[in-house]
């Protein structure tokens, strides 16, 4: 299938799912069809209500997800922090998404309450897909605070007592665990096998990302979708092959447990990874599988949002677009830097500045083609002032870094608002493109 195919055909469904016209997802020989007739091996689609995690822990990753479904047209998204999804921020929700960044940072700022909110969400029918640190968050474990979210019998494969020696990019290699190491043998692309099973029957060879996420060890009642089957000429070692082999190859990175009337997805390479449409199309098929077997036939909830007036929404488009601008061109300067900055266990480096700010960047046009826009809970002053925050922060970087000053608290500053800024960024332009819809 045709890369543009792969999307445009998701897209295609999901609109006459947010129109709600029926439409059924049929197995047939190795693959999925949409169909307009329900058979004895159909089931009845929903237009999911998504929730993607942006808090406390989370790296640029989740950004990933967030192209998926825009282009495959799942628009009805909610972006949660650590404090909306503690406060019963997966009520109404379908899915929730939680993709690469710190596992221990996760689950420390989810704690015990989230953790619960997350066990009866999945309990009572929801679908939890996990991504990298996503995927490590509900596998078994000892550790504190992670043995609060032990919902799936999965273990590591790239776990160690004692931590191997490291090649390159030691930065990135391995994070304690324990009196372990959790180590990560390779980055980049690795090709992956997927089996015969629904409901990813027709996905069979593809190749994905690999940026820390783990090997897994299945306990019998998980099922597995697809195993690691090889490395490409894009594949980085950072240990030798032949341990890498033995870590990685052969082990499952992507798996289907079940819990309550719910289930959890767990993929170890990036899937949601913007450019690998195949692997794209395994987590929109895992969407549709699970959220229409649920049989809810009744319309999934849809955020309340505010209708702002012409004026205020091209004020706001206006100040929004300049600030963007501005502080795009700051971050592109730095990017010449060598420079990286330790937040958390994780490093992070100028480049991933410009992944948050061209998110919003390239879909200023359409918030601008739309005219009106719409907001829930967040004001066009705070979107206003965290634009021209981010740019302070930008400018005050820079000249820090040129007089050799200690930028790592600014860093931890910009990368919170980045954070904060783009998930109610991104809130607005998806309300927006539904109800303009």
């Amino acid at each position: 299938m045709a890369f543009a195919t792969i999307y445009d055909q998701y897209a295609a469904a999901n609109k006459r799912l947010a129109k709600g016209e029926p439409l059924f997802f049929t197995g047939s020989g190795n693959q999925w069809q949409f169909t307009e007739r329900k058979t004895s091996a159909s089931h009845r689609l929903r237009y999911p209500h998504i929730g993607v995690y942006t808090g406390i822990g989370t790296s640029h990753s989740w950004l990933w997800f967030v192209d998926l479904f825009d282009r495959m047209g799942f628009h009805n998204l909610s972006f949660l922090n650590e404090t909306t999804l503690r406060d019963g921020g997966l009520a109404g929700l379908d899915v929730l998404a939680i993709s690469g960044g710190d596992t221990f940072a996760i689950a420390g700022a989810l704690g015990k309450t989230g953790a619960k909110e997350i066990k009866q969400f999945i309990r009572k029918g929801g679908l939890y897909i996990g991504s990298c640190a996503g995927a490590y968050l509900p596998m078994n474990s000892s550790k504190s605070p992670l043995n609060l979210f032990n919902f799936a019998d999965v273990k590591i494969s790239n776990l160690s007592k004692t931590l191997p020696d490291c090649h390159q990019l030691r930065y990135k290699f391995s994070t304690a665990y324990g009196c372990c190491f959790v180590f990560h043998p390779v980055r980049e692309v690795v090709g992956l096998r997927f089996n015969s099973r629904f409901p990813i029957a027709d996905a069979g060879r593809i190749t994905a990302p690999l940026y820390g996420g783990p090997g897994m060890i299945a306990a019998n009642g998980t099922q597995i979708l697809g195993r690691y089957e090889t490395f490409t000429d894009k594949t980085v070692f950072l240990v030798d092959e032949a341990l890498a082999i033995k870590a990685l190859i052969g082990k499952a990175a992507a798996v289907r447990a079940n819990l309550g009337c719910g289930s959890l997805y767990l993929f170890g390479p990036h899937l949601e990874h913007p450019r690998y449409p195949e692997a794209n199309k395994v987590v929109a098929d895992t969407i549709f599988y699970d959220t229409g077997r649920a049989d809810k036939n009744d319309s999934a909830t849809r955020i309340k949002s505010e209708k702002l007036s012409d004026s205020v929404s091209e004020h706001l488009i206006l100040e929004l677009k300049r600030e963007l601008s501005n502080a795009r061109i700051v971050a592109a300067g730095l990017e010449m830097l060598p420079i990286r900055w330790l937040i958390g266990t994780k490093y992070y480096e100028p480049e991933k500045i410009r992944v948050f700010l061209e998110s919003m960047w390239r879909r200023i046009k359409s918030l601008e083609a739309r005219g009106r826009v719409y907001t829930n809970n967040q004001t066009p002053a705070d979107l206003s002032a965290w634009a021209k925050e981010i740019t302070r922060l930008l400018r005050l970087m820079k000249n820090e870094l040129e007089q050799n000053c200690d930028t790592l608290p600014v860093a931890g500053r910009l990368f919170t608002l980045l954070q904060k800024m783009t998930a109610a960024y991104l809130q607005m332009y998806f309300l927006t493109v539904s109800e303009s819809s």
